[in-house]
């Protein structure tokens, strides 16, 4: 799922992603798996697990693995 960071609290180390969905979902720090800090309204790439942001990430290499994991859903969908 594609998303933005809307909003992430320092002290309690956990913020809220907009998806594109529309929804929100929660995340803790320890979803965060890019090297660099969170920003608010970054783009990020992210799983949905029990309706919280999973394997949150923002680089390319998370780009081009969420597009190939789209990709198989896809195909394994239609047939």
């Amino acid at each position: 799922m594609i998303g933005n960071v809307l909003l992430f609290n320092k002290e309690t180390n956990e913020g809220e992603i907009l998806g594109v969905d529309k929804k929100t979902y929660d995340f803790h720090i320890g979803e965060w798996l890019s090297s660099r800090s969170i920003t608010i309204g970054q783009k990020v790439y992210y799983e949905i697990v029990d309706d919280e942001a999973r394997n949150i990430n923002i680089g390319k290499h998370q780009i081009e693995e969420y597009i190939i994991h789209l990709k198989i859903d896809v195909c394994s969908r239609v047939e």
